[in-house]
């Protein structure tokens, strides 16, 4: 399933200028992350069309906060490319053997606060290396409080 869901968005942004294929597979690896924070937040991905993108929020938590997962095959930073929106809450996952585990989260105004780098594709972007994220655990309490 995740991987048609894939293929169609590379198709429906295939041309546009917001989309910027970094990687082989960035769909598939991108959908991985935004399932795996489904399973752990007890809410499906959003994957209706959305030809302009997504804003940089891939969920609404009802009366909480917009979050957005950054799922990378070498998930050594959480970065945002600087200059975008920002999302309230930001979760690193990594993929690994076709899974994506999720890693940790930070606040959008501290990633958008964090030292800006080229990481070798010509884009700046806010990093936080994955040693100084705030554990799931702080996260899902947050989540689970409020219901």
């Amino acid at each position: 399933m995740i991987e048609a869901i894939a293929s169609h968005r590379m198709a429906l942004h295939e041309g546009h200028a917001s989309s910027r294929p970094l990687s082989e597979g960035y769909e598939s690896v991108g959908l991985h992350g935004e399932f795996a924070f489904g399973e752990f937040c007890g809410a499906m991905p959003d994957i209706s069309d959305r030809p302009s993108g997504d804003a940089g929020v891939d969920f609404v938590v009802p009366m909480l906060f917009t979050v957005d997962v950054k799922t990378a095959r070498k998930a050594n930073n959480l970065i945002h490319e600087a200059g975008k929106p920002l999302a309230d809450i930001y979760v690193l996952a990594e993929f690994v053997d076709n899974k994506a585990t999720l890693v940790g989260w930070e606040w959008g105004s501290k990633l958008a606060a964090a030292p800006v780098k080229d990481f070798g594709y010509g884009v700046q972007s806010h990093y936080i290396p994955r040693e100084q994220l705030k554990p799931l655990a702080a996260l899902a309490c947050r989540l689970w409080r409020v219901r």
